[in-house]
């Protein structure tokens, strides 16, 4: 898995910086988890539970994944462990869902997921709206 901000979509790469711009506005520190992912890296979170979609917006490089430092110090990537009741998710979500994107695209925060997938607190992803 790639944690380079080289590696997300021309359209996604701008948008992901000015997220992590603000992030570090607001004092919370993050750690970038997961950028751009293979197929093969994108079967195994699948087998393992940390991803819950068979397309995923890493494959194509218009998602990123964060955590607040002190959380990925503690349980490293494995996302399954963190606590998501902590109120620094909210507001890295609150943060992400703020940022003006302009049309066609727009920005959605995987806290938002609903069945058939699960709330993803550090998941922001591109969304390309059709005319």
């Amino acid at each position: 898995m790639s944690r380079r901000l080289d590696d997300l979509s021309p359209e996604f790469r701008p948008i992901a910086m000015a997220l992590l711009a603000r992030l570090v506005e607001a004092g919370i520190p993050i750690v970038i988890v997961d950028t751009l992912r293979t197929p093969a890296e994108h079967a195994a979170n699948l087998a393992n539970g940390t991803s819950w979609i068979k397309f995923s917006k890493h494959l194509v490089g218009d998602a990123i994944d964060v955590a607040p430092f002190e959380v990925y110090q503690l349980h490293g990537p494995d996302k399954l462990q963190w606590n998501g009741s902590d109120p620094v998710w909210a507001r890295i979500g609150e943060i992400g869902e703020s940022l003006v994107v302009d049309p066609p695209f727009r920005i959605r925060w995987g806290g938002r997921f609903g069945p058939p997938a699960k709330p993803d607190l550090g998941h922001f992803e591109l969304v390309r709206q059709k005319p």
